[in-house]
């Protein structure tokens, strides 16, 4: 290593002058959109369009100051030193000194060699640098020469910053801070390629874990919204991860790789104004997962237009009108060619309604017209005994009330599924009022087949707002030709402006211009026809492990699964280096994943840590984990870097998470205690169910060994496997696997 000091010539020394530059034009920038945004706001006596472009500009200006600030976090981070001379900065921003590249954004062509340069291809790159800085210092500097021409590599030779994958490296040293750090300036090769393919590409990553198949994901969906943004800015990206907690740990990768037009969602949040409040069991899930269940719900539909064994009278005015069965299955018929139920029930009830009116005339001598006839017409549509007469024969409908009649009623359930068999039914059952992640594709079916949306809904009051503007404008003489009423709705209202993800959010048949899918291998068939719904064009990528598939419903064969779905057009990429176990913890993952029947594709750890693997047997388990998590978080627990986990059952996190609060105490005190186990995403020491960490890392993982359950190679197993498989490659540093006195699983 040189020597920091040794003046002029030094390159640390050179390159902190470089970034100092980067870094003055990019407070110049930040600067410059500051003032640009406080001249905006302050703009006054506007007419309705100026308004409405002040308030553009200014949300413009706001996005721009963020990412800036988002960006910030070690700008600089690469360099490339050509061979006919020049050099390339790259970074997390394009930034301009006049008409010249100061610094490349790490997304464009020019920038792609510091990926993509190998010595056998050097791409016309002699020597490559990743720069490591802190707070605008640089701290550390690691070479690699592409071409060894000894004359010009002498320099570089003298100066000892030679290094092959150390700059990767380092970084799976650095503490975990519990949210995902972007991998932008460790990109390797075969990383990089997944990244940079086409926006018209579906394309697959299966990896063991720590491959870094999410943070690929992520820096794709950064690649493709800068690569493609005009195809991409009014459609945007949608991410579906596992998890709230998945969502909290890689919610700020994006930001500090320059884009924010992206949502991110569980299955669970895919509808608007649905809530998840209920966990299916195993089963339930799988049954609830197969696309059979489409059938199910027309079929219940279709039972919901009927004739009724007694047709009630109808008295208007004194007049009795009799309907007979032969009018209702007419009007019947006619309705339901004019689209999903609820739009052939208007045209049903209008339909029947007519007839009454007319029967109505022809009974009592009657000839109406005007008013009188508008009159009638609307005491005949609000009479109940109409209303109950013909909800009768075409009832109404929610999604939500389909299906919990559906799910509360195994009789109803069996003859619309015949395919199930008693247990499936029985796993279906449950209280009314109560939603599952399950229940959203169904509930997404059932919307689209009854014409009911909760998003029009919304869209209804908004409609009315803009009348309420239109009428203003027509008060003061505006023409809505000229001006449109939603301009003086938002000039009015600015806090009624949306980010694109906002209203992706709230808009149910939103079409993403690409769909990123995280822990792929859980979804059901289901889930994916929900999915593959909200793209434009199947453009996916599509990220995860069969190994470490944990449902029922989930996927064991990628071919199998995704064939369906997408035919043929989608391409495998394999991803087999694990960057982020010790070699010890992967080696033993491995070996249980092989013991167990697991495909795990293999794992190819790429560096060995000390003691990073103990296997502990004692009288009680719990009891020595705990002891176990306090003594790693006095290890890897550092100011506000290093995380560490106990893992244990669903449902028994609360019980362990006391002892845990309890020892904490006892060794830190209760104020340090309350800062390092906040209970939240962002506590540093954390007890978490398998469930929830999945995609997510951590320096330490402290993991109970259950019994193990015996029996054969049966599914039941075989998830169990896979749950535990997931929780042994969580951690960067250490893993301890404590043990009971009885057979162990792992």
């Amino acid at each position: 290593m040189t020597n920091k000091g040794a003046g002029s010539s030094d390159p640390y020394e050179l390159e902190q002058k470089k970034v100092d530059r980067i870094y003055g034009r990019f407070d110049e920038v930040k600067k410059l959109v500051k003032e640009r945004l406080d001249s905006t706001r302050t703009q006054k006596d506007l007419n309705l369009t100026s308004m409405t472009e002040r308030d553009s500009f200014a949300a413009m200006y706001e996005d721009r100051l963020s990412l800036l600030r988002a960006g910030e976090y070690r700008l600089v981070f690469g360099k490339l030193a050509m061979e006919g001379g020049g050099e390339r900065y790259i970074g997390r921003m394009g930034l301009l000194e006049g008409q010249d590249p100061l610094l490349l954004d790490w997304r464009t062509k020019a920038a792609s060699p510091f990926y993509e340069a190998t010595f056998l291809d050097n791409m016309g790159v002699r020597l490559r640098r990743h720069i490591t800085t802190e707070n605008r210092k640089v701290t550390k500097l690691e070479d690699e020469l592409l071409d060894l021409n000894p004359a010009e590599s002498e320099k570089e030779l003298k100066e000892g910053l030679l290094s092959g994958e150390a700059a990767l490296l380092a970084s799976l040293e650095e503490g975990r801070t519990g949210k995902m750090g972007d991998i932008v300036s460790t990109i390797q090769r075969e990383q990089d390629k997944i990244i940079r393919m086409p926006l018209d590409s579906t394309v697959v990553v299966q990896g063991a874990p720590g491959t870094g198949k999410s943070a690929v994901a992520l820096h794709r969906a950064a690649y493709l919204l800068y690569t493609y943004r005009e195809k991409l800015q009014n459609s945007g990206v949608l991410i579906v991860g596992p998890s709230q907690a998945f969502v909290h740990y890689i919610d700020d990768v994006l930001p500090c790789l320059g884009e924010s037009d992206i949502l991110i969602r569980t299955m669970g949040e895919m509808l608007p104004g649905v809530k998840v409040n209920y966990t299916d069991s195993p089963l339930a899930s799988k049954v609830k997962g197969d696309l059979r269940m489409v059938h199910v719900l027309k079929s219940a539909i279709k039972r919901c237009i009927r004739i009724p064994k007694e047709i009630p009278d109808i008295f208007i005015n004194g007049v009795e009108l009799k309907i007979k069965r032969e009018e209702i299955e007419r009007a019947q018929e006619m309705a339901k060619g004019a689209g999903p139920y609820e739009v052939g029930r208007r045209v049903f009830l209008d339909s029947m309604c007519s007839l009454l009116f007319s029967k109505y005339e022809r009974q009592s001598d009657a000839i109406l017209s005007g008013e009188d006839a508008k009159f009638l017409k609307m005491r005949i549509r609000e009479n109940s005994h109409v209303r109950y007469a013909l909800n009768l024969c075409w009832l109404p409908l929610s999604s939500r009330w389909l299906l919990d009649d559906l799910f509360s009623k195994p009789a109803k359930l069996k003859a619309l599924a015949p395919w199930m068999n008693s247990e499936e039914v029985g796993s279906l059952m449950r209280e009314k009022g109560k939603v599952s992640e399950g229940d959203i594709p169904l509930l997404d079916v059932a919307i689209d087949l009854l014409g009911e949306d909760q998003v029009s809904k919304k869209a209804g009051s908004r409609g009315e707002e803009e009348e309420f503007a239109k009428s203003t404008m027509d008060l003061f003489g505006v023409s809505s030709s000229l001006v449109p009423a939603s301009y003086l709705l938002s000039s009015l209202a600015p806090s009624e402006q949306k980010s694109l993800p906002e209203r992706a959010a709230e808009d149910r048949k939103w079409q993403f211009g690409h769909i990123i899918v995280d822990e792929a291998q859980e979804l059901t068939p289901m889930q994916w026809r929900m999915l593959k719904k909200r793209s434009l064009s199947r453009s996916f990528t599509i990220v995860g492990d069969i190994a470490q598939t944990t449902s029922l419903a989930g996927t064991r064969s990628w071919k199998k699964r995704l064939s369906a779905v997408f035919d043929k057009g989608w391409t495998l990429f394999p991803l087999e280096i694990d960057y982020r176990n010790p070699k010890e913890v992967a080696e033993k993952a491995a070996k249980f994943a092989e013991k167990e029947g697991l495909t795990s594709g293999g794992i190819k750890a790429i560096r060995s840590v000390k003691d990073s693997l103990e296997e502990i047997e004692c009288a009680n388990p719990e009891e020595e984990a705990v002891k176990k998590l306090v003594e790693c978080a006095k290890e890897f627990v550092h100011s506000t870097r290093g995380t560490v986990a106990l893992i244990t059952e669903k449902g028994s996190e609360k019980e362990m998470a006391e002892k845990v609060r309890q020892a904490l105490e006892s060794e830190f005190g209760e104020k340090e205690s309350e800062r390092l186990f906040q209970g939240g995403w962002k506590s540093q020491i954390a007890v978490r169910s398998i469930e929830d960490i999945k995609g997510i890392e951590y320096d330490a993982v402290v993991l109970i060994d259950p019994a193990d359950p015996g029996g054969g190679q049966g599914e039941g197993r075989r998830l169990e496997a896979s749950r535990l498989y997931v929780a042994m490659t969580r951690p960067t540093q250490k893993l301890v696997i404590v043990k009971g006195g009885g057979p162990s699983f792992i």
